[in-house]
């Protein structure tokens, strides 16, 4: 994984890294359709790429990761559930990284909802959210899966 020096930090970073041990680390990779912050369009700086984590008290970080040059990223957090047989992450809280560091980073509470719709062990599967912050930045990510089994971190 090409951003496995921020595994750590975020581990870290995580408002779940004082209370909860992480259940399971994964990286998915696939097609970012769209990815929108505000009124930025970061589609093309969107690396296809997103990092998993479930907290052994069901919390849930979704980092998206761009290719932009400066390492920004993005954390959406929240409590996870299954839904209608999918995934959902009710987001409550969303960090942007402004550097790969991980030391330059945003925290902002927000609320929306992302879901990842199939089953992405088994073939493609569908991430969607929506979300807005307090200060009404609304953002907005889809990306479909490869196909490919989801890679294990904690392996």
């Amino acid at each position: 994984m090409k951003f496995l020096s921020l595994l750590t930090g975020l581990l870290l970073m995580s408002p779940n890294a004082q209370s909860a041990e992480p259940h399971s680390v994964f990286t998915l990779r696939g097609t970012c359709q769209s990815f929108l912050v505000g009124t930025e369009n970061l589609t093309s700086l969107c690396a296809g790429e997103v990092m998993q984590v479930v907290y052994s008290d069901s919390r849930m970080d979704l980092s998206i990761w761009t290719d932009d040059p400066s390492g920004r990223f993005f954390v959406l957090s929240g409590t996870a559930s299954a839904e209608n047989g999918n995934l959902a992450l009710a987001v409550d809280q969303i960090t942007e990284g402004k550097d790969g560091s991980g030391n330059n980073n945003v925290e902002i509470k927000a609320s929306g909802k992302c879901t990842l719709a199939g089953d992405p062990t088994a073939g493609p599967a569908q991430y969607t959210c929506e979300a807005t912050d307090d200060t009404d930045k609304t953002y907005k990510f889809a990306l479909l899966t490869d196909g490919a089994p989801p890679e294990n971190m904690l392996d």
